[in-house]
């Protein structure tokens, strides 16, 4: 529910941001207020982590990593490769 909600968000602030010169101005105003800042990482960490455990779940579909010492492997290597991507994000965004 919280991605869903936070790309709706993102879609609306790209469609300000692309409807003229002032649109744009104001996209970029409202991503200056911290609360959004921070409500846009939170979104770009969110569907990070999805993209990346979406991945080590296409991996096990071929087989890779299926069994028990495998997924706490992979599990390992999701929440690292996450953190990695959400820190690498915050500093773009911020």
């Amino acid at each position: 529910m919280f991605i869903f909600l936070g790309v709706a968000l993102l879609l609306y602030l790209l469609d300000l941001s692309l409807q003229s010169q002032a649109g744009f101005d104001q996209a970029q105003a409202m991503l200056n207020n911290f609360i959004v800042k921070l409500v846009a990482w939170a979104v770009v960490a969110a569907l990070l982590y999805h993209l990346i455990a979406g991945i080590k779940h296409l991996l096990m579909d071929l087989g890779i990593g299926e069994t028990k010492q495998g997924a706490r492997t992979g599990a390992l290597i999701v929440m690292s490769l996450s953190g990695i991507a959400t820190v690498t994000a915050g500093i773009w965004i911020w």
